[in-house]
């Protein structure tokens, strides 16, 4: 009998479709099991985004994990600007908006920029989530979020890697990103959750993004490698 395991894909946003080893299974999320062990290729598309694509490995009797963030194609909403009203639960949880907090549930940003961007509420230390937004210019748009399990301790959420690190310590080449900063060496890849600091391979709690020409990476990261922890 042959060895299988599993894997579970998402994406942000949701509702991509899914092949793997040029088979389709679905759209995400999605759990694709009875996969055989070893390296599989996933591609995940959607109408109005850009194809995304990485390698998976899958072990025997385990479930791989795999978070892609998809990027904006063709002409969408880049000029001008719009209002974000953001309400759900719990009250009072904290807002940030592309990493940079901006109030507690409910919460108002009145100026943004037209385009895409990432919205992460933190409850208790224990509770956060994150969605993705298109803004549009002159209109308000509203979301209503509520914060589940968070993936870390402290509600670790996107930040821009600058805030962090000097912008010259920073590389990006298609969707691969490269950081060295202090005698460290940061290799990880747009949408995908895989990353090695040092050689040392890990994942992450949250998938890079790449908005408004800047990198975002998780808190708990970019702190440890600015020596903030």
């Amino acid at each position: 009998m042959r060895a299988h395991g599993a894997a579970f894909v998402t994406t942000l946003p949701l509702g991509a479709d899914i092949w793997v080893d040029g088979e389709y299974v679905g759209r995400t999320p999605a759990f694709v099991d009875l996969l055989d062990v070893g390296k599989h290729s996933i591609d995940v598309v959607r109408t109005g985004w850009a194809k995304q694509s990485a390698t998976l490995q899958v072990n025997v009797g385990q479930i791989a994990l795999l978070t892609l963030t998809l990027s904006r194609t063709g002409a969408g909403p880049s000029r001008g600007f719009g209002a974000l009203d953001i309400r759900g639960s719990p009250a009072g949880a904290t807002v940030f908006l592309d990493g940079v907090k901006i109030g507690t549930i409910p919460a108002t940003a009145p100026k943004v920029s037209a385009g895409y961007h990432i919205v992460t509420i933190v409850g208790t230390p224990s509770e956060r989530e994150t969605r993705d937004v298109t803004v549009y210019p002159d209109t308000t748009t509203t979301i209503s979020i509520t914060a589940g399990l968070g993936e870390g301790p402290g509600g670790d959420i996107l930040e821009p890697a600058e805030n962090y690190v000097p912008p010259t310590a920073i590389a990006v080449s298609g969707t691969q990103v490269v950081i060295k900063f202090h005698g460290q060496d940061l290799r990880c890849s747009l949408g995908s959750r895989s990353y090695t600091l040092d050689g040392k391979e890990g994942l992450l709690s949250a998938a890079p993004a790449l908005l408004g020409g800047k990198v975002y990476l998780p808190r708990s990261l970019l702190e440890h490698i600015a020596g903030r922890h």
